[in-house]
């Protein structure tokens, strides 16, 4: 018999049940090594790729594709890589994405445009309406903004394309 066995014999009530402070133990050790395995998970990984600060190319070609990494999408690189372009519009700086694809309704067609920073924080994005849009966007870049831009374009059928420019 081992030490933890006398343990439950008190924590069960008469009827069987366990009690509620019995139960509320069990639920905590389980949460505690659930954390604990994410928590373990993320040192193994590394803090850099945990927090995604590190984006780096051995992405491309599978999470995201690129024109040097189509992947299994070698094929569709002309129609769904965004193009970026970086002009000057009323004294602001403006990004405008474009995705040479044409819109087929909701059967196939540019889900969205999403423009990043240097740091691949979130700048702004557009939703297309595929029964109305083109895929077509114009993007305001922070006050002072210069250095490397990326853009995101999201299709329906053939994922997220990844294109840069310099701001």
């Amino acid at each position: 018999m081992s030490a933890f066995a006398p343990q439950l014999d008190r924590d069960v009530n008469d009827d069987g049940a366990m009690s509620i402070a019995r139960r509320c133990m069990m639920v905590s050790r389980r949460m505690l090594m659930q954390w604990g395995g994410l928590v373990g998970a993320g040192f193994l990984i590394g803090p850099s790729k945990a927090s995604g600060a590190n984006f780096g190319s051995e992405k491309a070609g599978g999470v995201y594709f690129t024109a040097e990494n189509p992947g299994r999408w070698r094929n569709k690189v002309e129609g769904h890589l965004p193009e970026v372009s970086v002009t000057m519009i009323g004294g602001e700086k403006r990004v405008i994405i474009t995705t040479n694809h044409k819109m087929f309704g909701f059967k196939h067609y540019i889900v969205k445009h999403v423009l990043l920073d240097a740091h691949y924080g979130f700048i702004d994005e557009k939703l297309f309406d595929p029964n109305a849009d083109e895929p077509v966007s114009e993007h305001k870049l922070p006050s002072g903004y210069s250095g490397p831009i990326y853009a995101l374009s999201m299709c329906n059928l053939h994922d997220v394309w990844l294109a840069s420019a310099q701001a």
